[in-house]
C-alpha cells in the first residue's frame, strides 16, 4: 500500500455533508455514545431528564467532532502518516536485506 499526500481521507466538505445528513436524518446521535454520569435535578420528569441527557451527549459529540476536524486541519494526521510510511519502508528494506 503506497502513501500519497494527494489523498485526503477526511475531506472537510465530505465531513460537513455527512454531519448535515446525520442532522436531517432524525438520528439521535447521542444515543450512539456510551452513557456518562450527569447531574440531574430531582424536579425533572423522566422524559425531561432523558432529553437533558440527550442534549448533553449531543453537545459532547459535536465537541469531539470539532476536535477531530481541528486535528485533521492542522495536518497532524498527515505528518504522523508520513512518519509511519517512512518507518514501514525502512522495515521493508531491512526485511529484504535479512532475506538475502
Amino acid at each position: 500500500m503506497s502513501f500519497s499526500k494527494d489523498v485526503k481521507p477526511l475531506a472537510l466538505s465530505a465531513t460537513l455533508r455527512d454531519l448535515a445528513l446525520l442532522r436531517v436524518s432524525g438520528l439521535d446521535v447521542a444515543s450512539l455514545l456510551p452513557p456518562t454520569s450527569t447531574m440531574q435535578t430531582p424536579s425533572l420528569t423522566s422524559s425531561d431528564a432523558v432529553s437533558e441527557g440527550t442534549v448533553a451527549r449531543s453537545y459532547e459529540f459535536a465537541e469531539q467532532a470539532r476536535a477531530a476536524i481541528k486535528i485533521y486541519n492542522r495536518g497532524d494526521t498527515e505528518k504522523i502518516g508520513g512518519d509511519v510510511e517512512a518507518i514501514r519502508s525502512r522495515v521493508e528494506e531491512l526485511s529484504k536485506g535479512l532475506q538475502e
